[in-house]
């Protein structure tokens, strides 16, 4: 489907989403919050997909926080009728969607990722960011606070103490300070971050469809659950990649010296 506020395309089993609003360096807007939720979906059930990508058009920002613009339209309802829809997925919860989604993410972080442009990324399994990359939870300093579940997110990946530090003040943080502190795994030179980041859903790319989506459900589960409950879904899904026909494809390929095609068994 077309998309207003960014591109979907696929490409050799990536599908890539790219917000598209570089004039406006990428500015969220109640439409685009939207729009990445019908996109995540739509990678979801595309059977052409098997990783996904997201970045920023242009090279100054994946996404430089929300549109003023929206934020001035929503204060003006808010004082004419009440409450109003920020768009967060229109209804349709992104933290949840993606949480559920079968297949491997990737966040691309070119250039200013702030405010939401930062908690966004929090939701994909992987960031990868370029070396003039910033992230920041300015929230505060403009009257708000966090969102998309990042109060929840972020200290289970950066731990609390950093995650106080980024959001009670506000700052952005280089892309190499994020790499110390675990927010972010690679920092690449600007002009590689696409190869590098389709080098990365090529490595996922190797691996069995079925084996991630139970591997990505035990990790998101973990965070919630106990050294029990993990083990006990772990022998559950192993039972169940035992029995998979992508495990028997490994098998026979590996007997046969060649590589598995685990893609015929998805046709």
């Amino acid at each position: 489907m077309a998309y207003e506020t960014l591109l979907y395309e696929v490409a050799d089993e990536i599908a890539t989403i790219t917000l598209n609003r570089p004039a406006k360096m990428n500015a969220y807007t109640a439409e685009m919050g939207r729009e990445m939720a019908e996109a995540m979906l739509q990678a979801d059930r595309d059977r052409s997909a098997r990783v996904v990508i997201m970045t920023g058009a242009g090279e100054r920002a994946f996404c430089a926080g929300a549109d003023m613009s929206m934020f001035a339209s929503n204060i003006k309802t808010r004082e004419q009728h009440g409450n109003v829809d920020e768009g967060r997925g229109g209804g349709i919860s992104l933290p949840v969607i993606m949480r559920n989604l079968s297949k491997p993410t990737i966040a691309a972080i070119n250039g200013y990722a702030l405010g939401v442009g930062c908690t966004m990324t929090l939701l994909f399994d992987v960031r990868i960011a370029s070396d003039n990359a910033k992230l920041g939870v300015i929230f505060p300093r403009v009257g708000l606070m966090s969102e998309l579940g990042s109060s929840y997110l972020m200290p289970r990946l950066i731990g609390l103490s950093r995650t106080a530090e980024m959001m009670l003040t506000g700052r952005q943080y280089t892309a190499q300070e994020c790499l110390a502190m675990g927010l972010v795994s690679q920092v690449v030179p600007a002009a590689e971050l696409k190869a590098k980041s389709r080098e990365l859903a090529s490595d996922m790319l190797q691996c069995s469809p079925f084996s991630l989506a139970m591997t990505r459900k035990a990790l998101y589960q973990g965070l919630e659950g106990n050294l029990e409950s993990a083990m006990q879904f772990e022998g559950f899904a192993l039972e169940k990649c035992y029995v998979s026909p992508e495990h028997k494809e490994y098998v026979s390929a590996f007997l046969e010296k060649r590589k598995p095609d685990f893609g015929k068994l998805r046709k």
